[in-house]
């Protein structure tokens, strides 16, 4: 699967992609509001699952690379998760290297997953979840159109406290709203 944006490429991983997505695993900042970095070994079974994903049929996860064209390495990565397929909810996740911060990779990357979550997927409920002091996730969040649903407290042990986390959506009928207006 690959799906294409002016800028991107949203791939399936490949084994030789181990060195440039260890090189975004590793680095202290793509983890600051989550866990801990994963090990060399975390990085390989998150490449190896993502594999699996891509051979399941019907499919309910899609990890996906992010590269920026013409290069092939990866530069963050892009999820998809069905959480409720009873009322055809999903929910959406990025990390982009920090060196590629700031440049919009990140919104670029979720616009085009969310495209085919609801055009290919036929998603009616895309969700996000974020760190309540990520600004930079959130505002991503609000550039897709998503709106707040509400503030979970205390969901996330974060460096050894108790932190909120913060959820959005977009629905179906939004998305097809706002990508009408952008034609």
């Amino acid at each position: 699967m690959r799906l294409l944006t002016p800028r991107l490429i949203l791939r399936e991983f490949r084994d030789a992609d181990f060195g440039s997505f260890r090189e975004l695993e590793a680095r202290p900042e793509t983890y600051h509001y989550e866990t801990v970095s994963p090990s060399d070994e975390g990085t390989r079974e998150y490449l190896q699952k993502a594999q699996q994903d891509a051979l399941q049929s019907p499919r309910t996860r899609y990890r996906l690379a992010v590269t920026i064209q013409p290069c092939d390495d990866v530069r963050g990565r892009a999820t998809l998760l069905l959480l409720n397929d009873s009322i055809r909810e999903w929910e959406i996740g990025w990390a982009i290297h920090p060196q590629d911060w700031g440049k919009g990779i990140a919104t670029e990357a979720a616009q085009r997953l969310l495209e085919f979550a609801f055009v290919e997927l036929h998603a009616h409920r895309v969700v996000a979840f974020s760190h309540a002091g990520n600004t930079a996730s959130l505002r991503i969040m609000r550039k897709l159109g998503m709106q707040q649903d509400g503030l979970l407290r205390e969901t996330r042990l974060w460096k050894g406290q108790w932190s909120d986390e913060v959820v959005y959506s977009i629905l179906d009928h939004e998305w097809n709203t706002s990508h009408t207006k952008d034609q």
